[in-house]
């Protein structure tokens, strides 16, 4: 057995989880065979993506996919997040999860990316609505959060599209390769989620 979807199972050194958001789109751990693939992909985006992500002067090998995959693994054993694969037709186009789980306080940080070829579809704003509803009702977790930079107006819709509203305006939160910019702080309690997008 390989695969169960929205089970983690841990077989020797293999960690499996995936998830089945719609009849296209799956999510799914990512193995460190799949290293290449995501590096592949990362590179491929590479400018699109450094417009808002900080780390990819930190993602130029395919070594260090495999060290960020093997760290995902990690966060899931310690029981902190994970993050897993957009695969839409089983090809990967982006990544979605839970950046950071506070158990103590009942919330989650969910941040997600997407290849450029694949916006405008919808995609992210069902993965991101799956792990919502996940939190809340696998997790038992009580509210969600995603910061987003200000100027970032794509991701601002999609918080907007699914129902979170701008809780604050974090200055200067995050070095973007030299340039400071502002988050707005997105939040969701599990009261006031809204239904599929």
């Amino acid at each position: 057995l390989t695969k169960v979807t929205g089970t983690i199972i841990q077989l020797g050194a293999t960690l499996d989880m995936e998830f089945i958001v719609d009849e296209d789109i799956t999510l799914r751990l990512l193995a460190t065979s799949d290293a290449e693939t995501l590096f592949e992909l990362v590179d491929q985006n590479r400018s699109y993506l450094r417009q808002w992500l900080p780390w990819l002067d930190h993602s130029t090998t395919i070594e260090h996919s495999r060290i960020f995959i093997n760290s995902i693994h990690e966060q899931l054993l310690s029981k902190k997040g994970f993050a897993c694969g957009v695969f839409v037709m089983d090809r990967l186009v982006g990544m979605c999860g839970f950046h950071e789980i506070d158990n103590e306080n009942q919330t989650v940080v969910i941040g997600y990316w997407l290849s450029e070829d694949h916006q405008g579809r919808g995609i992210i704003s069902r993965c991101t609505n799956f792990f919502i509803n996940y939190a809340f009702d696998e997790l038992g977790l009580q509210k969600v959060f995603i910061p987003v930079a200000e100027q970032n107006t794509k991701s601002r819709a999609v918080c907007e599209r699914l129902g979170l509203t701008s809780e604050e305006i974090q200055v200067n939160a995050e070095n973007l390769y030299g340039n400071l910019v502002n988050h707005v702080r997105y939040a969701m309690t599990k009261d006031k989620r809204l239904k599929s997008p």
